[in-house]
């Protein structure tokens, strides 16, 4: 799978690189094949893009697609991964914020919901990979780590709720607290999913992010949470704008795949 052949020696020569070991170079290459992969998609659709797309975009034969990912579901899991892998560091930015419970657990679904409305074909292959059979088929590893990344963000929303119950800011056990994560959760997927019968882009119609915030707030006050004192909203929008220009950066660089 690491063997240098023909398509490995262009690639090497087109990138000027003339000390690149296999590793190196299988792993530029991979990545070569998922922006062209991402740029196939957006131009064909989550699901309609085959391998013969993306092999002609990254300039290799189908087989080589094959020796770094199982299948297209593979490959479309593979861009899931890529496509959260910056989620993380802002989440553990935002629980050590100096705002309450309520605002921290508002403010990481509503960013999570933002960086959805970003790139709506990486969020469609994020609904379909995350919420259907599709990640089945993918590697055995990757299908781990979709798991982990998937539980990712209830985790986050579940040690939120757990300091609120530790400082007394609300009185939940642990099956109350999986139960509001959960909501919160369903929530946003919801918007999400409200959309065409052709797309699984989030909506358009429902991105009035105050309204969302509201009902969210609205959840964590039936689970008993203290409600949020003064200009929360403010403070909430003002959390989100730090993750902005996370948001706005390239998943993948598609220079030279177009």
């Amino acid at each position: 799978m690491t063997s240098l052949n023909r398509e490995d020696h262009r690639l090497f020569e087109s990138e000027g690189v003339n000390a690149m070991n296999k590793s190196e170079l299988f792993k530029s290459r991979e990545r070569r094949i998922l922006a062209a992969a991402l740029s196939t998609a957006r131009s064909k659709g989550a699901l309609d893009f085959r391998m013969a797309d993306v092999a002609r975009v990254a300039e290799c034969s189908v087989g080589t697609l094959y020796g770094h990912f199982l299948s297209k579901e593979d490959m479309m899991a593979a861009l899931v991964q890529l496509a959260v892998q910056r989620r993380t560091e802002w989440f553990e930015l935002v629980q050590l914020m100096p705002i309450s419970s309520a605002e921290k657990f508002i403010v990481l679904l509503l960013s999570d919901r933002r960086r959805l409305v970003q790139d709506d074909v990486l969020a469609q292959l994020e609904v379909l990979v995350n919420n259907t059979e599709l990640w089945c088929r993918a590697a055995d590893q990757r299908q781990i780590a979709l798991r982990n990344t998937n539980r990712e963000l209830s985790e986050v929303l579940q040690s939120v709720l757990k300091t609120a119950v530790e400082v007394g800011e609300v009185q939940l056990d642990v099956v109350e607290v999986e139960r509001t994560a959960e909501l919160g959760r369903a929530l946003m997927l919801g918007v999400q999913l409200q959309a065409s019968r052709q797309t699984l882009g989030p909506v358009k119609l429902l991105q009035d992010e105050a309204i969302m915030m509201d009902a969210l707030l609205v959840l964590l006050e039936k689970a008993g949470l203290n409600a949020p004192v003064g200009n929360w909203h403010e403070r909430c929008f003002e959390v989100l704008s730090q993750n902005q220009q996370q948001l706005e950066g390239l998943v993948l660089s598609e220079v030279g795949v177009a």
